[in-house]
């Protein structure tokens, strides 16, 4: 994994960051929900909400690989992930692992005792595999479309 680079995002990097997740849902997530469900989500993220989520209290770091995005995440000063995804081509290659520990890092520093998320059926596994614990199975109405996540936790 020494080709891969960690940086913070920008504004600049919305487009790629966007794109990503949109191509995510459809190639990974899309094993665990409707296509309705993907479609629902997906939509929920246009430009103006990715520019509302940077322009808050998120720190969102990417990870690129040979100058190409590999996954992001997002996490806050109280240790809230508000985000993460992968490239489908780059799942199971470690990306998720080093964004999580940047995250966690980052939340460390700024004096967090846990990590939280609301994380997909889809990541889940990944989470519980890092020490996260379900606190709570959630529904979700995203216009009109119900779907399925999990409040994770992790002390630190």
């Amino acid at each position: 994994m020494s080709d891969l680079r960690i940086r913070k995002a920008t504004i600049v990097d919305i487009p790629v960051i966007a794109a990503l997740f949109q191509t995510t849902l459809k190639k990974v997530n899309i094993r665990d929900y409707t296509p309705e469900q993907i479609e629902a989500w997906g939509q929920k993220a246009n430009e103006n909400r990715w520019r509302e989520l940077f322009a808050g209290d998120l720190v969102f770091m990417m990870a690129e690989k040979d100058g190409e995005l590999a996954g992001f995440t997002s996490v806050n000063a109280n240790g809230y992930i508000h985000s993460m995804f992968v490239d489908y081509r780059q799942q199971r290659r470690g990306v998720a692992t080093l964004l999580l520990h940047e995250a966690e890092f980052l939340a460390k520093c700024k004096g967090a005792g846990k990590l939280t998320s609301e994380v997909s059926i889809t990541a889940r596994p990944f989470f519980e595999k890092h020490g996260f614990d379900v606190v709570r199975e959630n529904v979700v109405n995203i216009g009109g479309i119900v779907m399925t996540n999990y409040s994770m936790e992790k002390l630190l």
